[in-house]
């Protein structure tokens, strides 16, 4: 029984604590992103690939269709201050703190959060044979604007959703899953902790191309709405993770240069065999700090309009651990403190061993040296000589902080899950950091916004549909590739390269030619590493691809 003063307490907080907490049950939605090279299962209670609610373990399948998974279970944590007081939306495996659902104008949750457990999930393919035939998936005829859900307006009017008329989803990639979430829904069971009273809007993506670096790849891009009265602040959005790269037991690293943290496998796994794969998670959009005196995105401008932090921690848990203090956070000051770049009990991380009261300097990073180079302070060389951590099980997480989001506002933070598979365990981190910086490079120049995605509405060219421009081949290239076009008349033609902030690189070809089929060499050796694109115009008509150098 609670005492009278732990009831007065109660009130009080209820009393600065306007919005309502809910009766909800935990949602029961799933998808799976799957159209690239990657099988990735989505379930409404901001957990990713793994379900206990449903029992379901969709796994992060990766080549998909394979059977190999590099990633058991992850989960989206928000921690901040409301009025002084602690609030978080965190859970590791079991009793998710989030529910389905948008919060109300008054910042409220709904009576029946089932009524909103579902993931719409379109396909940029379902558009276009909507557009052939008029038939359309349920998805795409109920696609939510009313609740959130990004558009792409086509009838003139940006406040409805008229697929007849011209509207479709804003597709990111080939394939976007979309849902809303609150973490008002119930109480919070696993942390023991207050709701913050957010709401979450999830845009999930997945790209189709002959890109190896992005179709290994998955993209996560979340909406935080504060429909409150009241300021969050020193707010935290982290990514938590479980790997399990193939067999349980692997390395945590982090890559400061990259905002990466990232998990490596030992010489042989049982699953993926003596190529074990290296994934990482990379902040691909931090939140917007304006006025914190910090440079944060690292340009030599402090404050400037508009600026957004970068990854401030990136930290771990030990599965089994004889230190109690760096076990898995099941409270939600555990939660807050492993999110601000400390272990579990508040301890600093401090380089050396592992990274627990080693006397070392403190740190934020866990494991920022390279282990490919053998550079100290990585689990390969703990001690600068050499001496390493054994392999086990090991959740990883990525954090970026503190931010505020005023009432009415929001923050849009965006990660990427990236894969590398190299000649070897330690080849693979090579291969994985090079794919997260295109998929930077892609993310920094529009890539992936829906507003510059080719519409399937729009209308080609006449002639186009007799342009052909192939892929390049190989794709990555290292020395030398090829390119293959045809014209299906004679016609004046200009090939060009152009990097990927749009600047020209070279004019390939550039002339009158005959009809017929032709071929071009590329000289990979005269190209820095990084993101280029082909464009071909032949008389009123044009075809662009990208490829990759490594």
């Amino acid at each position: 029984m609670r005492s009278v003063t732990a009831l007065f307490l109660l009130f009080l907080s209820c009393s600065a604590f306007a919005q309502t907490i809910g009766t909800c049950d935990q949602g029961e939605a799933t998808a799976d992103l799957d159209v690239g090279n990657v099988r990735a299962g989505l379930f409404n209670g901001g957990n990713l690939f793994y379900s206990s609610t449903t029992g379901a373990f969709s796994a992060y399948e990766v080549p998909k269709d394979s059977g190999m998974s590099a990633a058991f279970a992850a989960q989206l944590w928000l921690g901040g201050m409301v009025q002084g007081e602690l609030r978080t939306a965190s859970a590791t495996f079991v009793n998710q703190e989030f529910w389905p659902g948008p919060l109300d104008p008054s910042g409220n949750p709904p009576t029946d959060c089932s009524a909103y457990d579902r993931i719409f999930k379109v396909n940029k393919t379902h558009v276009e044979h909507y557009l052939q035939t008029g038939e359309a998936t349920d998805d795409l005829r109920e696609w939510p604007h009313d609740l959130g859900a990004p558009v792409l307006d086509g009838d003139g009017n940006p406040n409805n959703y008229n697929l007849e008329g011209g509207d479709q989803p804003a597709i990111w990639g080939d394939q976007t899953a979309w849902w809303v979430m609150n973490d008002l829904g119930n109480e919070h069971t696993r942390s023991q902790g207050d709701p913050l009273g957010i709401e979450v809007q999830v845009t999930a993506f997945a790209v189709d191309t002959p890109l190896q670096a992005y179709e290994d790849a998955t993209y996560y891009i979340y909406r935080l709405l504060n429909k409150s009265t009241l300021p969050m602040d020193s707010m935290f959005a982290t990514f938590w993770w479980d790997t399990d790269i193939g067999d349980v037991g692997e390395y945590a690293g982090s890559d400061t240069t990259l905002m990466m943290a990232y998990a490596y496998n030992t010489e042989n796994d049982p699953v993926y065999g003596d190529r074990p794969p290296a994934l990482g998670v990379k902040l691909l959009q931090g939140p917007i700090v304006d006025a914190n005196g910090l440079d944060d995105d690292g340009d030599g401008d402090v404050d400037e309009v508009g600026e957004r932090m970068g990854m401030t921690s990136a930290g771990m848990a030990f599965n089994a651990s004889t230190e109690p203090g760096m076990g898995d956070p099941f409270l939600s000051h555990h939660y807050y403190n492993v999110m601000r770049g400390l272990w579990r009990d508040g301890t600093p991380i401090t380089e050396g061993g592992r990274g627990y009261q080693t006397g070392g300097p403190e740190t934020k990073f866990v494991f920022p040296g390279d282990p490919v180079a053998g550079a100290y302070w990585s689990e390969l060389n703990t001690d600068g000589s050499g001496s390493g951590n054994g392999a086990g099980n090991k959740r990883g997480l990525l954090s970026t902080g503190p931010f505020v989001i005023e009432p009415g506002g929001e923050q849009e933070i965006a990660f990427a899950i990236v894969f590398g598979r190299g000649s070897n365990n330690l080849d693979s981190i090579t291969w994985m950091r090079i794919a997260a910086n295109a998929i930077q490079e892609v993310y920094d120049e529009g890539g992936f916004d829906p507003e510059l995605v080719e519409s399937q509405v729009e209308q080609e060219p006449e002639g186009a549909e007799s342009i052909f421009l192939s892929r390049v081949a190989p794709n990555p290239i290292t020395d030398e590739a090829t390119i293959r076009y045809s014209l299906p008349a004679a016609m004046n033609v200009r090939l060009e390269m152009f990097d990927v902030l749009g600047r020209e690189v070279a004019v390939l070809v550039d002339g009158e030619h005959a009809r017929g089929e032709y071929e071009v060499q590329l000289d990979g050796n005269a190209l820095r590493p990084g993101v280029y694109l082909v464009r071909l115009e032949a008389g009123n008509a044009s075809r662009t691809i990208r490829f990759t150098k490594r």
